[in-house]
């Protein structure tokens, strides 16, 4: 569920469509103005996005995401098994067992 961009703040992690696409990154908001909310993506990227592709990250122990395998430079269905307080880790399990600990930036939703 999206939310108006006045239920976002400076510092609020956030999962958002870059550039509009279908894929649901993490980073936190940077600022708003109007119906605009920059956000500063966990992997440097940044950009503004109306806040109806905005959403509160809602990431915790058994959410489903696509995850980054760099071996072959393909995105791969993982569950998150571990989310290091206030860091950039998460431990996930690939659906072919595949246990790794990775960075929130190589992570996406749908």
């Amino acid at each position: 569920m999206t939310a108006p961009a006045l239920d976002f703040l400076p510092g609020d992690r956030v999962l958002s469509q870059w550039q509009g696409g279908h894929h649901w990154f993490p980073g936190v908001v940077h600022s708003v103005a109007g119906n605009g909310v920059a956000i500063q993506y966990d992997d440097g990227t940044s950009e503004i996005r109306p806040a109806n592709q905005v959403r509160h990250c809602d990431w915790a122990v058994g959410t489903r995401i696509h995850a980054f395998w760099a071996a072959d430079q393909r995105w791969y269905d993982a569950t998150i098994t571990q989310i290091e307080p206030h860091g950039p880790h998460l431990t996930i399990r690939y659906d072919d067992g595949t246990v790794e600990q990775t960075l929130a930036s190589r992570c996406r939703c749908l």
